[in-house]
């Protein structure tokens, strides 16, 4: 490209945020973590968390500095030391991504949706590489 010639645009990516508002990610935690509950192969692990409301404002906030936004709360994640106790395997993690799925599907344009199902699924692989058995 000779000096002459105008540089192509670079396309900057938008957030996620952007594009799923926080009222949004709150509206899809509360009603995954709600599904969860009830759901014939989650609920049982996921019977070790005591404060529901706080699970869910935990995890409103962990999706919204995922997808970029800025953090408005002082929360750490320990994602190992949260799930080692829970017996995490391949079965609960394709479950779980699966309802988390069919809950996306139902807030959101499919599109955003397999945006949000992308992050989703590299925490399942993490928890895969670091815990499941088969």
């Amino acid at each position: 490209m000779s000096e002459s010639e105008p540089k192509p645009a670079l396309r900057k990516l938008q957030p996620l945020c952007a594009q799923i508002p926080l009222p949004t990610i709150r509206a899809v935690v509360d009603d995954f973590y709600n599904r969860i509950q009830q759901h014939p192969t989650l609920a049982e692990p996921f019977a070790a968390v005591s404060d529901w409301e706080l699970h869910k404002d935990r995890l409103t906030h962990y999706w919204w500095t995922v997808m970029g936004g800025q953090p408005y709360r002082n929360y750490g994640y320990a994602l190992g030391d949260k799930h080692a106790p829970v017996g995490i395997t391949h079965a609960l993690v394709d479950d779980w991504l699966a309802l988390f799925y069919e809950t996306l599907l139902d807030h959101l344009e499919p599109e955003l949706a397999q945006r949000w199902l992308r992050l989703a699924q590299g925490i399942g692989e993490s928890l895969r590489l670091m815990f499941a058995r088969d």
